[in-house]
């Protein structure tokens, strides 16, 4: 088998997963940041160096990227979806070949590495095993594709491999004491039969008359919460589509019918919507047919929507080409040529109300275009084009506004509003110590829990006996921890849920079994906890390298 899957992997290792390369590639935005460019000013670029590597370089992130989904697609079976995962795993993956260095992990073997290949689910047949079947329909499958970089499977799975030997040295044989291994297993295995009781903070509605002096106090204590981020002063000049629409101009029949053809659900749609609509069929009768909807009906509509696309990437090449010109010719803001340049285009400056950077997804104005407004450089006042509803957009910063406090007066409404907000759920809390001070009572005096409850307003829901492990999915998981704590007849202090309920919780029975070693949880329960006793010492080492990592050269 060994010497198989050496053979199959020198002769197809560096096509393994081309199929998932669309999937790679896509996943590669999220590890390349700005790359400087005609409009960026390359001297502003600084390395961030980490463990030798540069993370603000395109090219060093680009590798570490395809790097670190590979890697993700062979362990899980699953790319890398989200900046977030990268910004996690790649100065993790980084970290961990940087110690496999440091402890002198060499590159595994061919046997070794074939051992290793024969551990990844993503080659398991149905039966969970690795399945030479699997192996072969992965590579058959991948060796068309001449884009997927030559070697980085088995680089990865190298690197997979040394990262795993670290793991394995670092995090130490996992200790558990058979004590905890065993209140683990009771913790699971202990049944529970009980009773919730709720009241929704939404039907929770006291008077509130706030005087003012409580106000001002409100606003003096709570002052900084009203504070008005820096906001970036600007304007902006617009290259509308429709400025540049040559209505002399024409296009071939081949142009127009390509363009049909890929926007087709577009135009019959709008086609449609515009015929009157036929009468409903007399009952018994089948409804006709619609008649198919051809170039023919819509080749006009065709030819406007053709040309304005078309004017559409004019209006982004003058865009383009503008801000090109201002890097260029280090046009000044302001200046006599930055004005004949604004004449030359037949564009005027747009004013722009000023913004904070929350405020850059509120703006009819593209969000990444306000958005980059606050890293341009100090040298550079403009950003570049961006795409509108109706052209390209170029802004200019003009200034900023530093951050301010309004007075009371100007944000009177809004601290009223949050006065009223932490009263109301301060007084939410207080009668929910009230409530179970009445539960108690009553439960006390001999009352039914649910008698109790519905007595005084609440929504009771009951729960048949279960053990922890499988309760019911309708139970609130706070109710359910709330329960691990209260011995049989007793009820909980009132919890807030993530709902806005404010819940009590009475355990009727619970029932904590006792658990020798020869118990079969209890042997899970002792793997479990060693594993996870494994994987928090590696953490916390991977986490100290890269708290580290900026000061190794």
């Amino acid at each position: 088998m060994i010497s198989w899957i050496q053979h199959h992997l020198i002769r197809h290792g560096r096509w393994i997963f081309i199929t998932l390369l669309v999937i790679i590639v896509v996943a590669f935005v999220f590890t390349i940041g700005n790359t400087p460019g005609c409009t960026t000013n390359r001297s502003t670029y600084q390395a961030q160096n980490f463990f030798g590597y540069d993370l603000n370089s395109p090219r060093d992130r680009q590798i570490l990227g395809q790097k670190v989904n590979l890697s993700s697609i062979i362990n899980t079976g699953r790319p890398i979806v989200s900046d977030q995962q990268y910004q996690v795993q790649l100065p993790q993956r980084i970290a961990m070949l940087f110690l496999a260095g440091q402890l002198g992990i060499p590159t595994p073997t061919q046997e070794e590495l074939s051992e290793y290949i024969q551990t990844k689910p993503i080659f398991f047949g149905p039966d969970g095993q690795f399945s030479r079947d699997t192996f072969t329909n992965v590579t058959d499958n991948l060796e068309s594709n001449p884009e997927f970089p030559r070697g980085l499977f088995v680089t990865v799975l190298e690197e997979d491999y040394r990262i795993d030997q670290v793991r394995a040295v670092v995090s130490g044989p996992g200790f558990v004491l058979p004590a905890e291994a065993r209140v683990q297993t009771q913790r699971n295995q202990t049944s529970y039969k009980l009773s919730t009781a709720s009241l929704a903070y939404s039907t929770f509605s006291p008077e509130l008359a706030p005087a003012e002096a409580d106000l001002k106090a409100y606003y003096e204590t709570n002052k900084q919460s009203y504070e008005i981020p820096v906001r970036v002063k600007s304007e902006y000049v617009l290259f509308k589509s429709e400025a540049y629409l040559d209505s002399s101009k024409t296009y071939d029949e081949s142009e127009l019918r390509d363009h049909f053809i890929a926007n087709r659900a577009r135009f019959v749609s709008e086609y449609e919507a515009k015929q009157p609509q036929a009468e409903p069929a007399a009952e018994g009768e089948a409804a006709p047919e619609k008649a198919a909807v051809t170039y023919e009906n819509v080749k006009d509509a065709v030819a406007q929507d053709y040309a304005l696309v078309q004017a559409a990437k004019t209006a982004n090449n003058a865009a383009q080409a503008f801000a090109l010109t201002l890097y260029n010719d280090f046009i000044e803001q302001d200046s006599e040529a930055f004005k004949a340049l604004l004449a030359e285009y037949k564009v005027s400056l747009q004013a722009v109300e000023p913004f904070t950077q929350a405020d850059t997804a509120q703006r009819n104005l593209p969000a990444e275009m306000l958005t980059e407004a606050f890293s341009l450089p100090s040298n550079r006042y403009y950003t570049s084009a961006y795409p509108t509803a109706d052209g390209y957009a170029v802004l200019f910063r003009t200034g900023t506004i530093p951050a301010e406090i309004p007075p009371f007066e100007v944000v009177a409404a809004e601290v009223t509003t949050a006065y009223k907000a932490d009263e109301k759920r301060k007084l939410f809390n207080d009668n929910g110590l009230r409530l179970k001070d009445e539960l108690d009572t009553q439960l006390s005096a001999g009352k039914s829990f649910k008698e109790a409850a519905e007595g005084l307003g609440l929504q009771v829901q009951s729960f048949d006996r279960f053990e922890f492990t499988e309760a019911p999915a309708e139970l609130n998981r706070s109710a359910l921890d709330q329960a691990q704590n209260l011995e049989a007849g007793a009820v909980s202090s009132m919890i807030s849920t993530q709902d806005d309920l404010g819940l009590f919780v009475f355990v009727e029975e619970k029932i904590v079994p006792e658990i020798t070693d020869e118990n079969e949880d209890f042997a899970q329960a002792e793997q479990w906890l060693s594993q996870l006793s494994q994987y928090i010492s590696a953490t916390a080492l991977s986490s100290e390298l890269m708290s580290q990592g900026t000061e190794v050269e």
